[in-house]
């Protein structure tokens, strides 16, 4: 297993932090009834990318499940830009001369 080093943890717990306090500020200033902003709730799943999604949910004080529902739609978007698999169809072979066949090993 690898060791996560001292100075990557601390760089994960500074954007958590920096992150939470965007949301401490938006909540205090925010209109009774309205919704995170789209940009905050970007952050926080590609910061649960990250970090995982408990730890994440935690320490900005968000809704586990909530979180964890765009996670999974974001997810679900991502598989579907990706390209299909492209298929080579290979014809059949002749058979050599003298009627010998071919035999896959």
């Amino acid at each position: 297993m690898a060791k996560t080093s001292t100075s990557a943890l601390d760089a994960a717990a500074a954007e958590l932090q920096a992150v939470a306090d965007r949301l401490k500020i938006w909540r205090a200033t925010r209109r009774a009834g309205q919704r995170i902003p789209e940009d905050l709730w970007q952050t926080a799943t590609d910061l649960a990318r990250i970090n995982g999604l408990s730890r994440t949910a935690t320490a900005l004080k968000l809704s586990y499940y909530d979180l964890r529902c765009r996670l999974q739609a974001g997810a679900e978007r991502d598989n579907r830009r990706r390209r299909p698999p492209v298929f080579v169809e290979v014809p059949p072979m002749p058979l050599p001369p003298g009627g010998g066949g071919w035999s896959i090993a």
